[in-house]
């Protein structure tokens, strides 16, 4: 190897060595903050009533605010470990892996401005009791429509197609993500005509899980390409 191949080499370990743990621990944080906003999600659920008095109920929960802002927040941290990923060039040397990861990274973002809408369309609870217009909450189940199962099926792809190829993740993120993203997905692109699959609505955690345990790879691969790089260096 010549004195050019082995710089080159050494630059590529020396950049993942500084990358893999700043997107790991953004990962882990957002896994993190995802679960636990899921868990704090208002559950009201009572027969007979429509959409939207469904959806004033769940306004009026004390949980519904804190809850939907760390959602929010852990979806603005996934989004930008994607991002991160996405243009990093360990990943463009995979184009499966780089494509279900720039495809992840978009729907991500898409899906933190969806959780935004979702946070702030709370806003309007007297309004649906006064029976007058809901422009935030018309768009908002309009937008979460379709950015709910673009989200989660994307997170699924890229999380499979991470462990397949061994870049990425393991086969327990990629059942996790899959279990998460399939069950979000469904629920939330009918719970707007249907609530049948309302049920499955807390597989999103799965999501959550998905991201630490894959953090959680990355952290532990850092740790051994710092060492690997002084090695290189040295030898």
């Amino acid at each position: 190897m010549s004195a050019t191949d082995q710089l080159e080499e050494h630059t590529h370990v020396r950049v993942r060595a500084r990358i893999r743990p700043v997107v790991g621990w953004t990962l882990l944080a957002g896994g993190v903050i995802f679960f636990v906003g899921g868990a704090m999600h208002p559950e009201e659920d009572p027969p007979g009533v429509t959409l939207k008095e469904h959806l004033r109920l769940m306004y009026k929960d004390g949980n519904w605010y804190p809850g939907h802002a760390l959602i929010l927040v852990g979806m603005v941290l996934i989004a930008t470990a994607l991002i991160a990923l996405a243009r990093s060039d360990e990943l463009r040397r995979v184009p499966s892996v780089h494509i279900s990861a720039v495809v992840a990274s978009y729907a991500s973002s898409v899906g933190a401005f969806a959780a935004f809408l979702h946070l702030i369309m709370a806003t309007e609870a007297d309004k649906i009791a006064a029976n007058q217009s809901t422009p935030l909450t018309n768009l908002n189940l309009v937008v979460e429509t379709i950015a709910t199962p673009v989200f989660a099926l994307s997170i699924a792809a890229f999380a499979t197609i991470g462990a397949l190829t061994g870049v990425i993740g393991n086969r327990l993120a990629a059942v996790l993500a899959v279990v998460g993203g399939v069950g979000y997905a469904l629920a939330g692109s009918t719970f707007v005509w249907t609530d049948a699959l309302d049920p499955l609505f807390p597989l999103a955690g799965h999501i959550g899980l998905w991201a630490i345990v894959t953090a959680i790879s990355l952290l532990r691969s850092a740790r051994t390409t710092a060492p690997a790089l002084v090695h290189r260096q040295t030898a």
